[in-house]
């Protein structure tokens, strides 16, 4: 998601499964304080699927150049990157502790086998829904262009029903993606499971950045927001907890919903695609919403078209960075833009796994 502050909801979802029982194994983080005009050091990693396509390293730089420009302009600090790390997302994602990733293997909805539990995925939606207090008219005002025609629900719970049949769907188009040798861009291995990028962090991870060309689509039990469903699965990227980063967390970015050219890309972009430059810069801009969430701990102000930290509708990336304006959406203005709106959380005896020889 993009964008994504699960780890909030991720807890949320857990409490009301086990009735509050075992609160204790999560906490917080601390927040960092940031000063106006403060320089940020940032390690940056680029995790490299060869499949698939990739930015060149003159594509990163002005994915980055555009981070700093815009993170500069709605926040007020000044970025400065480490020389890019190469990896691979195999080596990467191998950094998660075995202990961990078998702990957190439940909360993977099996779509590639068909042995999801769909039932369980629209709970989880309705979860999420419920903990945002979401109302059912809004919601439906900012999801309803993408959603079937037909569509009606009357309650919240039928919602969810009909966003998990939307988002499987459209996980269906990530499937049928081909990568250049022909077979399919989802394939058997968890390279594209949101669960396993969000636990990195748990291992000796020796970043705060990680910009990947993996397409990042699968299904979770635990926390789907609505722009995420609505994709189809597809995260952008996430700020999640990291347990080498200053900062208490790292962000994952993707750059293949800026680089693919699929039918299914090109219409959720609003049947647009874009050239390397544009792509780079627009992924560059947008990777500021997630700098947000590292450095601030800031929430998802949703319809509030001037803030950076508004998610993109679908993959309208160059749309939502036309409406951006800092000056109608400042730092503390609004109650998501508060410093530590959305604090970042972790799970203490995943830690104690990672932690033990």
């Amino acid at each position: 998601m993009t964008a994504s502050r699960r780890p909030a909801l991720l807890l949320i979802f857990i409490l009301l499964l086990t009735g509050c029982r075992g609160a204790d194994v999560w906490r917080h983080t601390e927040i960092v304080p940031i000063q106006p005009g403060q320089t940020i050091h940032l390690r940056v990693a680029h995790a490299v699927n060869d499949r698939l396509p990739r930015m060149t390293p003159e594509q990163l730089d002005t994915l980055l150049a555009a981070t700093r420009k815009t993170a500069l302009e709605h926040f007020g600090v000044h970025l400065e990157f480490s020389e890019i790390s190469e990896t691979s997302v195999d080596v990467l994602l191998a950094l998660i502790p075995p202990k961990v990733r078998q702990a957190r293997m439940n909360e993977i909805y099996d779509f590639k086998s068909g042995m999801g539990d769909r039932k369980q995925l629209a709970s989880g939606i309705l979860t999420t829904l419920l903990e945002r207090k979401t109302k059912l008219t809004e919601a439906l005002a900012y999801a309803r262009p993408y959603l079937p025609d037909t569509a009606a629900p009357k309650s919240l719970e039928e919602f969810s029903i009909l966003l998990a049949d939307v988002m499987l769907a459209r996980l269906e188009g990530w499937r049928a993606i081909k990568a250049a040798d022909g077979k399919p861009v989802l394939d058997d291995t968890p390279r594209n499971e949101w669960i396993f990028w969000d636990t990195v962090g748990y291992g000796e991870l020796p970043y705060d950045l990680v910009i990947t060309n993996q397409l990042v689509a699968s299904a979770e039990y635990t926390a789907v927001e609505v722009h995420t469903a609505i994709r189809g699965g597809l995260t952008t990227g996430t700020t999640t907890f990291s347990r080498n980063s200053p900062y208490g967390s790292f962000v994952f970015w993707s750059t293949f919903p800026f680089t693919d050219t699929s039918a299914q890309s090109h219409a959720l972009r609003g049947n647009e695609d874009y050239n390397a430059t544009q792509a780079a810069e627009l992924s560059g801009a947008y990777l500021a919403h997630e700098v947000g969430h590292l450095l601030f701990k800031f929430g998802h102000p949703f319809g509030q078209q001037a803030c950076v930290m508004n998610p993109a509708s679908l993959l309208h990336y160059r749309v939502w960075q036309q409406q951006l304006d800092a000056q109608h959406c400042r730092i503390g203005n609004i109650p998501e833009m508060q410093i530590g709106a959305i604090p970042e959380i972790y799970n203490a005896n995943w830690l104690r796994m990672a932690q033990q020889p």
